[in-house]
């Protein structure tokens, strides 16, 4: 009887390691898998792909920029055997790309820059300023986007520095602000702690997540208009700036009220009460991107909804949205799991399936990888489909 014991505790703690180097996928995994199937977009082994944004140029190439601050050109990035040509380099962590008219746009650390190939031989010619921020210097300085808006203007957003607790050191961190190509910043909404993820749906609104922390006690998703405050105070410091579109100060909000956001709003007029709340540990710990499904049905019966990554959790949340009286509202369900790293940026493919750009170097996920690039692929079947 002891030996049987020992086997079992033996098999278990072999199962345990198993699953901890992320050798054996949960059943749920193998469920999805049915449906969405996760494939990899192999990448060369001197390239150090932790991704910190995704676009496609008019030419179907994958543009992928990086925290190690690189901007990559990838070619047939849907086959087996993809083509990496290095665009860019020597920037500041950037996290986010865009492409528009034939140029890469990006957010670094300290600036939205446009990165232009004026010769046509698939290297940035030109690293153009567009708009600068200032930087305090503390690593959690991240700057997120852009994304376009219909007029032309882009969008970007700046998480909070790290002292003990989230706070704004330089200017407009904790903001989203709205950037013309011309280079005129317009403040819009604050109390943000660590926007990594947002998005413009189809009537032009803007939703961003909102990582789990101080005065985030879970991870959630908020619809964001010009003047609101979501929640966390620490941005308010600007709020005094001749163009700050609120003039909410920080000592105006209670730090023990006993009210849910909701509940609070209804005191502050300027609070935005959460769209979507994602429970911690059950619906992801990180919250990152957002994808507004535009594939008219070509990634399942979705068309309209979004999809949200998480970064900790290494999966992607579904998001079903309805706006009653003019306000936003919805239910998150899981939706795949067991991608190889942490998620950081999704975007459409030409063929319909989803990209996921991935890194967890410093930031620990499920998925053990230090980075990695896949594609999300619909098997045409329909999960929960009826039989009848």
């Amino acid at each position: 009887m002891q030996n049987f014991y020992k086997i079992i505790t033996v098999l278990f703690i072999f199962g345990m390691c198993q699953l901890a180097l992320g050798q054996s996928p949960s059943e749920m995994a193998k469920k999805e898998s049915l449906y969405y199937k996760i494939v990899d977009v192999p990448i060369p082994d001197d390239v150090k792909l932790e991704v910190g944004g995704l676009a496609l140029t008019d030419e179907d190439k994958l543009g992928v920029s990086t925290r190690r601050g690189e901007v990559w050109l990838i070619d047939k990035p849907y086959s087996k055997n993809p083509i990496y040509n290095r665009y860019a380099h020597g920037l500041h962590e950037s996290l986010g790309l865009a492409f528009k008219d034939g140029d890469f746009y990006l957010s670094q650390r300290g600036e939205l820059t446009r990165l232009q190939d004026k010769n046509r031989d698939g290297k940035a010619d030109v690293y153009k300023t567009i708009y600068s921020w200032p930087l305090s210097g503390n690593y959690h300085d991240y700057s997120y986007g852009p994304k376009f808006k219909d007029d032309g203007n882009m969008l970007v957003t700046l998480n909070l520095s790290w002292i003990g607790h989230g706070a704004s050191l330089s200017k407009w961190r904790g903001w989203l602000l709205e950037i013309t190509p011309e280079g005129e910043m317009t403040p819009i909404a604050t109390g943000l702690r660590s926007p990594s993820g947002f998005e413009l749906n189809a009537e032009g609104d803007v939703f961003y997540t909102e990582n789990q922390g101080d005065w985030v006690g879970s991870g959630r998703m908020t619809h964001l208009e010009k003047g609101d405050f979501a929640g966390n105070p620490e941005g308010l410091v600007w709020s005094g700036e001749p163009n700050s579109p609120l003039q909410l100060k920080m000592v105006d909000i209670e730090k023990e009220s006993g009210l849910s956001l909701y509940e609070y709003s209804k005191k502050v007029p300027e609070l935005k009460a959460p769209a979507i709340w994602f429970p911690h540990t059950i619906l992801g710990i990180s919250t990152s991107d957002i994808l507004y499904d535009t594939t008219g049905g070509k990634f399942g019966p979705f068309e309209g909804q979004l999809f949200v990554g998480d970064q900790g959790h290494s999966k992607v949340m579904r998001i079903f949205m309805e706006k009653v009286n003019g306000v936003y509202q919805g239910a998150s369900f899981n939706f795949v799991e067991g991608f190889s790293s942490g998620i950081i940026r999704m975007l459409w493919g030409s063929d319909q399936s989803m990209f996921v750009g991935m890194t967890s170097r410093g930031w620990s996920s499920t998925g053990k990888k230090e980075y990695g690039l896949q594609r999300l692929v619909w098997s045409g079947k329909t999960p929960l489909k009826s039989k009848r």
